[in-house]
């Protein structure tokens, strides 16, 4: 037979609110199920001689509540191949075992959802004299607990069910909320118990109808924040009441501040300091919001658009990881395949037509491995690095070997086979000249103090006293 399920919502177990659909759903099901025994529709049940089955023995024998829901959606789809089941939840529409009925639907399996109220229903109309205004998110605790939090949102998080998940809960918000924080504490129909957010997992009545609801709070309110809060932080900053510096700012403008930002992070990850990499890389993403504030007013863009933009970038390059590459391989793209994807998005046709992607605003190092790495595509251009270094070496040893080439020409050739050589090496020209001329700087500055130690200038050295210095404190920077 075809197996069915029929999903019925019982909230909180109080009989009166059952509507008549429900309740004939009960009574002329081929099997009832409720999720747990623990419900005071049980006692209706009896009295109206309903039979049914709890399912309180598979929480004995799950390993974890991802396992629980799993088991109980294969336990009724077996059930159900034998007669029609009725599955009697508070929730149907945030309950966890429901989203893996539908998800482990067999082909010819039928679910039909019983319009009722709801656990959900229940407590939101318990919290809604608490909102400030009617933005609520209403879901289970495992389904926040899998996803992202906006402290801007009101949330009510259900079927808490035991301390143990409402530790996680807890600690989840702890990233975001002090713990003094307050939060109301909900149980069944009762009225709302504010606790501070610390004590969220000490409630002595936890179980699957507990329930939190956490107001919405204000970026001004709190000590720690989320990319929502930066987005909102800068549409202050350039409201017209604002920061008159913000106001006036444009794209062209902030280029230099752009720049600096990405260069303090590579800064940061050579410095190996975690810390002070996130508070750079938040500088940086100040500038994407900075920027995308300015489209947004011109009506440019937005940041969705810089959002969505990169998300399809990513998902076009990456085939191999969100579909079915061409080769129906799971292995990473060769360089030509990579070339031809991002060629695709741009509307070039071949590799010629791609030379004019690479921008010429970029550093001039940059701009060199970028023309590098197209070329190279083509057979002609490739080149081993013996037989680069050996150009190198012809360049220095045979200056004129090209004629009448002005110095400028000749040190252009030259810093672009340098450039090459770094390519072949699979090595960024750019960080490594970047990092050689730091070096270089604080060993001058050591060379200078050491000097200044002994009684002598910098300006008083000649060059193999300088040499000196500078191998005396060559050991000592790293």
């Amino acid at each position: 037979m075809q197996p069915s399920i029929t999903l019925v919502n019982i909230a909180a177990g109080d009989p009166d609110l059952l509507n008549t659909k429900t309740v004939n759903a009960l009574k002329k099901a081929g099997r009832v199920f409720l999720r747990t025994s623990r419900s005071p529709v049980v006692s209706w049940l009896k009295a109206e001689k309903i039979s049914f089955s709890s399912l309180d023995n598979l929480y004995d024998v799950a390993e974890d509540f991802d396992h629980l829901s799993s088991a109980i959606a294969e336990h009724l789809w077996a059930q159900a191949r034998l007669t029609p089941v009725v599955y009697a939840v508070p929730d149907l529409m945030v309950d966890s075992s429901v989203q893996e009925l539908y998800h482990l639907r067999p082909g010819d399996g039928k679910i039909l959802a019983v319009p009722g109220v709801g656990l959900s229903d229940v407590l939101q109309s318990s919290v809604r004299p608490l909102l400030s205004s009617s933005d609520l998110r209403t879901l289970s605790a495992l389904d926040f607990l899998l996803g992202d939090y906006d402290p801007n949102t009101s949330v009510l998080i259900t079927e808490l069910d035991n301390p143990i998940l409402a530790g996680e809960v807890k600690i989840l918000l702890s990233d975001t909320l002090e713990d003094e924080y307050r939060v109301f504490f909900l149980h069944d129909s009762a009225s709302p118990a504010e606790i501070p957010l610390y004590e969220l997992d000490r409630q002595p009545d936890i179980d699957h109808l507990s329930a939190v609801f956490i107001p919405g709070s204000d970026f001004m309110a709190r000590n720690s924040f989320v990319l929502n809060d930066l987005l909102r932080i800068m549409d202050r900053l350039r409201d017209p009441d604002g920061c008159p510096w913000d106001r006036i700012q444009t794209h062209q403008s902030l280029r230099p501040y752009l720049a600096e930002e990405a260069w303090e992070c590579i800064a940061a990850i050579d410095q190996e300091e975690p810390l002070h990499l996130a508070n750079e890389l938040g500088d940086l993403l100040f500038q994407i919001v900075f920027h995308s504030s300015i489209g947004k007013s011109f009506d440019e863009f937005t940041m969705n658009d810089v959002i969505n933009s990169i998300c399809r970038k990513m998902i076009h390059r990456h085939p191999h990881v969100f579909g079915n590459s061409s080769s129906g391989s799971s292995a990473v793209p060769s360089v030509s395949e990579w070339e031809r994807l991002k060629r695709s998005e741009t509307g070039s046709k071949s590799v010629l037509e791609s030379l004019d992607d690479i921008s010429p605003a970029l550093p001039s190092l940059k701009y060199a491995a970028k023309l590098i790495r197209k070329i190279s595509l083509f057979p002609a251009f490739r080149r081993d690095t013996a037989e680069i270094i050996s150009e190198i070496r012809d360049s220095i040893d045979h200056p004129g070997a090209f004629g009448s080439e002005t110095d400028e020409g000749r040190m252009g050739r030259f810093l672009f086979l340098c450039a090459e050589l770094c390519d072949s090496l699979n090595l960024d020209g750019e960080l490594i000249l970047h990092r050689s001329v730091t070096d270089l700087k604080k060993r001058i500055q050591a060379a200078g103090e050491q000097a200044a130690s002994d009684g002598k200038s910098m300006e008083s050295l000649t060059f193999a006293e300088l040499c000196v210095y500078l191998s005396h404190v060559e050991g000592e920077i790293e």
